[in-house]
This record gives C-alpha cells, sequence and structure tokens, in this order.
C-alpha cells in the first residue's frame, strides 16, 4: 500500500463501483481518483457494488477499498426520502467513516444520506454534485414510455427537490459545470467549481479529415434514447454520409430503425478502446439533448479525442465550451453543418484554440488541485 501523510488521505463515497469508467458517472469519480493520487493525495474508496464487480485496478489505485451492497427495497419508494438516496443507507459505511478525522468526498447526492449524522458533524465533508438530480430525473420522466419508470422518476423528482437543501450541511459542494456553479452558489452558498474528470488530457484529437459521423452514448437512458431516435429519424435519414451508432445497450427498437438505412453501422457496447478509437477517426461527433444537466462527459470526451462537434443547446448549456461546437437546433441546421463539416478539415489551429479553452474547464491537474486547495483549509481534530 502507498504510503501517505495523514494530511493527504481523504474518504472518497462512490454511488457505483467506479471502474471500468464506460459511462459519465463513474469516468468522473474514476479519473478524479487517479488525478488526485498523482497529486499526492490518498484515497480511501467507499462504494456502492450492483451490478459490478470488485476491482483489482481500484485497489491499486486506492488506500483501501469497501464495498456495500445496494439496499433495494421497494418499500423504500413508499418513503418520503429519495430512493437514490435510500438505498445506500448502510450503517457499515457510517462505521467505517468515523474510525478517523479524514475528510470526505460524498460522490452525488445519491451518497449523501450521512451527511448531516451528529456523528461527522465535525467533519469536513465535500459533495461532488454531477447534476441538478431533481430536473434530471424530471427529463428522464419526460422522455420515459414505460408507465412505472415514468411514474417513478416523477416521485423520484420531487423527492430530491425537497432533498437537496441537505447539501448545505456540507463543506463545499464540487459542482462540476459553471452553470451548476451559480445555481448551487445561489441557493446554498457553498459551491466550489471543479470541472469533470476523464481519460483525455488536453486536445489530442487528429489534425486532417476523418469520413464518418459518429453518435455516441450510452443508449440504455430514456434521455439518450430518445436523443438518438431523433437524431436517427429527422436528420441521419436525410443523408449518405457514412454513419456510426456506438453505445452501451441500443435497445432493438433504436437497432432496427438504424437497420433501415444502409449508410449507418451499429456497434454496440464498444470497448473502452474501441469507443476511443471511433471518436479519434470521425469526421464530425454529433451530440443532442433536450435539457442541459451538469456537464456531459461524452461532450468532454469528443473535445478531447474528437474532431468537429455538433450539440444541440442543452448539451453545451452552462459549460462555456459552446465556443467549441457548432450549435444546431432544427433539422434542417444538423443536416446543413454535417454537410459542411464532412469537408473542412481539422487543423493545428483549431486544435490549439480548442486546447487553451478545455484547460479552463476540463484539466485533470488543474481540478484535481482546486479540490487539495479546499483539502488545505482542514486540519484533523
Amino acid at each position: 500500500m502507498d504510503k501517505f501523510p495523514e494530511s493527504k488521505i481523504v474518504h472518497l463515497v462512490s454511488f457505483n463501483v467506479p471502474y471500468p469508467p464506460d459511462y459519465g458517472g463513474v469516468m468522473d469519480v474514476f479519473y478524479k481518483i487517479t488525478a488526485l493520487k498523482q497529486q499526492g493525495v490518498g484515497v480511501i474508496l467507499h462504494c456502492f457494488s450492483y451490478g459490478r464487480s470488485r476491482s483489482r485496478t481500484l485497489e491499486r489505485e486506492c488506500l483501501k477499498v469497501n464495498y456495500y451492497r445496494r439496499d433495494l427495497n421497494l418499500f423504500h419508494l413508499f418513503r418520503r426520502e429519495p430512493f437514490i438516496v435510500l438505498s445506500r443507507n448502510n450503517n457499515a459505511l457510517l462505521r467505517n467513516l468515523i474510525t478517523d478525522n479524514y475528510p470526505i468526498i460524498f460522490e452525488g447526492l445519491h451518497t449523501t444520506y450521512f451527511l448531516d449524522h451528529q456523528a461527522l458533524e465535525e467533519r469536513m465533508m465535500l459533495v461532488r454534485t454531477h447534476n441538478i438530480e431533481h430536473l434530471y430525473y424530471r427529463n428522464l420522466a419526460a422522455n420515459e414510455s414505460n408507465p412505472f419508470r415514468k411514474c417513478f422518476y416523477k416521485s423520484e423528482a420531487r423527492k430530491l427537490e425537497r432533498y437537496e437543501p441537505k447539501l448545505a450541511k456540507a463543506t463545499f459542494l464540487l459542482t462540476i459545470s459553471p452553470g451548476d456553479t451559480d445555481y448551487f452558489r445561489s441557493k446554498y452558498g457553498n459551491a466550489l467549481f471543479v470541472g469533470p474528470f476523464h481519460p483525455a488530457d488536453g486536445c489530442r484529437a487528429s489534425i486532417g479529415k476523418g469520413d464518418y459521423v459518429l453518435l455516441h452514448g450510452d443508449f440504455s437512458t430514456s434521455e439518450n434514447h430518445a436523443a438518438a431516435r431523433f437524431l436517427l429519424d429527422e436528420v441521419i435519414r436525410h443523408w449518405k454520409h457514412k454513419t456510426v451508432l456506438a453505445g452501451k445497450r441500443p435497445s432493438e427498437e433504436l437497432m432496427g430503425a438504424a437497420s433501415e438505412m444502409r449508410h449507418v453501422k451499429v456497434i454496440p457496447n464498444p470497448s473502452l478502446n474501441q469507443m476511443s478509437e471511433l471518436i479519434t477517426n470521425a469526421q464530425v461527433c454529433l451530440l443532442n439533448a433536450s435539457q442541459p444537466s451538469g456537464m456531459k462527459l461524452k461532450l468532454i470526451y469528443a473535445l478531447c479525442s474528437g474532431r468537429h462537434v455538433i450539440t444541440s443547446p442543452p448539451v453545451v448549456a452552462g459549460t462555456n465550451l459552446d465556443r467549441l461546437c457548432s450549435i444546431a437546433s432544427a433539422p434542417g441546421e444538423w443536416i446543413s453543418l454535417t454537410d459542411r463539416l464532412m469537408h473542412e478539415e481539422f487543423t493545428p489551429e483549431m486544435k490549439a484554440g480548442r486546447n487553451l479553452v478545455l484547460q479552463e474547464v476540463a484539466d485533470n491537474t488543474l481540478n484535481a488541485k482546486r479540490i487539495i486547495e479546499s483539502l488545505n483549509n482542514y486540519s484533523p481534530g
């Protein structure tokens, strides 16, 4: 086990096992851990395990890893508190947190059940906010067709809005986007902007041209499914550019719609390396969303590793990254922008300009130092 001075150790409570880092939330957690380690901070990781196995990689990166079972008892649905919080109420976690006085980073509102517990009232506690959660769940409900899930998302949104003021108990909220920083600072006054952590340092985009359009994401979520279906039906159907749709768990409906177009290829559940290559080699990346929420890691990934990026306005709202993208609202705009950018080389000048902007928002080292600066205000009692 690596040796770290006691003043450079933190607890980090994750909503899921953050390896492999194959979707936005866990990507931010995993690369935060590695960036903190590179800056001399040791992490004691606590993670709730559901659908993911223990990870030797995490055990190498962290001082210690504790795994907890998520309590998915359906009776929690009838409680006042949000299900995503109640299902991560675990007394073993509390016992492990009170064995010392190290600062605690709670990843997401999901993990904050003990934020106001009297046993932790003297501790430095940071909460990483990945979204304004009640708005995120409201949007999930709007895009969901399954009646049970739609009802759950609506109910969870109401509970999360009532629960959110608990965040005032945190020493700092580590907000992931400038827009979220403004929101949480106005509500609770304790927000500190710490941009997203991700696998690419700076802009590594390839100069020149690719020969296909890429639409990528986690298609298992209702929002991403609806966003992809819109682009397939209203945009991609009307061009002949070679197009690749790649991501986690695309539905039979989505794959069926894509299969009707000879110029579209679907790559379900690509590996991390395969997805990286797809983004790097694409000429244009399409990113669509119906509502702004936090900072979309697929936007950061596309800007760091890809060439031209076209987004809908909600993808870049509150990110300060809109100047790096082409913005499309109507189907005709998506089509005309893609037609133009498929013939436009990505130049060294474009890469240099993008790199300067990304350093302000999404530099892993800088963002780790922002966390460390806040930790330096803490002295163990």
